[in-house]
């Protein structure tokens, strides 16, 4: 029995590490890996040694019998002793509660495929806790290995979409992740970072060669967050960041350390926003130019159009000089099979995404600025893409010039679709407007898209089809759909499991609650497979089933 104990032990922990793997790198595997601890679950006690004893004494017919029988009722017994120990498990009772809110909401919900579709994505919400909080503790060696099997898995995903950066061509850079969103893709980043910092300054128990290689892994994990353009969790490195130094220096005795952490804590920030500033500046800002001094002619004698009324700016450059239509047109109909005032693959026109190309890429809008493009380019063109930059220099610059040109497209159209920061203004009115009329019993498990359809009608919003997404952001997407009582359950539930396990004293669980915790601002976090997962699996773990053990003193106090 010991053995078969050890056997069933090893397997859990094993299974464990291989879900906290497959989080970033495999749906399919996080769903296999789930059924794995439920199938472990169930056959909690499973004893190799008195199966071998059935079919020793009565063969395989009988063997086979008995042995059906006895999975059955271990699974029996195990279902009814570890339901009995989940009830008395408060905390995770009460986190469970969030699912349970769930399955209420489809009670008075009109659209059951899409309720029953979100229960089933959810399923990890009640499935985790269940299990883990039932099953054996991890111990603290095994806690360690997993969080260093699944930092390795975070690293494996964002080399292979650095690899895909480099040899494909992309419209969207957030296109490169190919296992997971981009979003939920930062958010494990964001936590394999904090998971590093941790190893590289508070556990002793790494060599120097493993030491060293965790600060190449967390300083590439900022770098690659960066190139994702992931503006979400770059902020909450920056912010979940000057906690930890704020936190460190209320536990230092040593006033040069304290001065020099809050030094550090503040000037972190500082030069990020000043980082910013700077390129919000340098690509709204365009050189002061003599007008009077433009060349009027191209080298081919056709003159050249200076839109000096309307001084668009496209990177730091004015969008409506050295124009010269017919060299364009005449020149991009010999380069390409789509006419020059047809329209991109995503639905703009040629003309305007060439013009703002060219100039993106410092070249006159004539017969030459065309003919300097690449085929390269001329495909980027037709795509859709009207800056250079977008896929040859991605990083914080370029999804900044991004945000100010979807930001001005909108000023000019009204449209909030070509601005993903527009567009959650409008998921923001939106989403007020439903709750004011939803207030207590909100619209139901299954009615999210439905109501914020109508809603948009309603608004007569001129936001397009493919753009009309819910709330992007998880608190107000519980409080459309369960109203306010279902969103009081949904706090109390994140909030009163740790505040019961005194989790905020954990340093795993506080980087990762609130790393999540930001996200749920900016995002429906919980509303993917990968997200929910993430969120289930960490918070379950770190706070229902480790052992704080002396190997791997956690504690923020310690």
């Amino acid at each position: 029995m010991n053995s078969s104990t050890n056997i069933h032990s090893l397997s859990y922990a094993i299974t464990l590490m291989l879900l906290a793997a497959s989080i970033p790198l495999s749906k399919f595997t996080m769903s296999i890996t789930e059924f794995m601890l439920l199938g472990l679950w169930l056959w909690s006690g499973f004893s190799f040694s008195v199966s071998y004893r059935f079919f020793k004494l009565g063969g395989i017919g009988t063997g086979t019998v008995h042995l059906l029988g006895y999975i059955i009722s271990l699974a029996y017994n195990n279902l009814i002793d570890k339901f009995k120990e989940f009830f008395r498990n408060k905390p995770a009772m009460v986190f469970s509660f969030i699912y349970i809110v769930h399955v209420l909401g489809v009670l008075y919900t009109s659209d059951m495929n899409y309720a029953l579709k979100d229960l089933r994505v959810k399923l990890p919400m009640i499935l985790l806790p269940l299990v883990i909080a039932t099953m054996e503790k991890i111990s603290a060696k095994n806690l360690r290995y997993l969080l260093v099997i699944y930092s390795l898995a975070v690293f494996v995903n964002t080399g292979i979409s650095t690899f895909v950066f480099l040899t494909n061509s992309y419209v969207d850079i957030r296109s490169i992740s190919p296992f997971i969103s981009p979003i939920r893709l930062g958010l494990n980043v964001s936590f394999a970072f904090f998971i590093m910092i941790y190893f590289i300054f508070h556990d002793s128990k790494f060599r120097l060669w493993q030491t060293t290689s965790f600060v190449v892994m967390a300083l590439w994990f900022v770098t690659f967050l960066f190139l994702l353009e992931s503006v979400t969790s770059i902020v909450i490195i920056i912010i979940v960041g000057v906690g930890y130094l704020f936190m460190r220096l209320y536990q230092t005795m040593y006033m040069w350390q304290k001065v020099t952490l809050f030094i550090t804590a503040i000037v972190i920030p500082s030069l990020f926003f000043w980082h910013v500033r700077n390129i919000v500046v340098e690509v709204t800002t365009a050189p002061d130019i003599e007008f009077s001094e433009l060349d009027k002619y191209t080298p081919y004698g056709n003159t050249y159009f200076h839109d000096t009324l309307d001084l668009q700016i496209e990177d730091g450059r004015y969008v409506g000089l050295y124009l010269c239509y017919e060299e364009m047109k005449e020149e991009w109909n010999t380069r390409s099979s789509i006419n020059y005032h047809g329209k991109t693959e995503e639905g703009q026109l040629i003309n305007t995404t060439l013009i703002r190309y060219l100039t993106s890429k410092d070249l006159r809008k004539d017969k030459d600025g065309v003919v300097a493009l690449s085929d390269d380019d001329i495909r980027m063109i037709e795509k859709g893409l009207a800056n250079y930059n977008y896929v040859n220099k991605p990083g914080l610059r370029t999804r900044i010039l991004k945000i100010i040109k979807g930001y001005e497209v909108f000023k000019t159209t009204g449209n909030p679709s070509g601005s993903s920061v527009m567009q959650r203004i409008e998921y923001l009115r939106a989403s007020f407007n439903i709750i004011n009329e939803n207030l207590i019993f909100g619209v139901g498990t299954g009615d999210l898209e439905v109501a914020f359809n109508n809603e948009f009608n309603e608004m007569n919003s001129v936001l397009e089809d493919r753009y009309r997404y819910h709330a992007h952001n998880q608190f107000l997407g519980v409080f459309i759909a369960f109203g306010v009582i279902g969103f009081i359950v949904f706090i109390v539930g994140l909030f009163y499991p740790a505040i019961a396990l005194k989790g905020f004293q954990d340093y795993f669980f506080s980087s990762f609650f609130l790393i999540m915790m930001i996200s749920m601002f900016s995002d429906d976090t919980l509303e993917t497979q990968a997200g929910v997962t993430l969120f289930a699996f960490f918070y379950s773990l770190l706070l229902f089933g480790r052992k704080i053990g002396d190997n791997m003193p956690a504690r923020l106090s310690s």
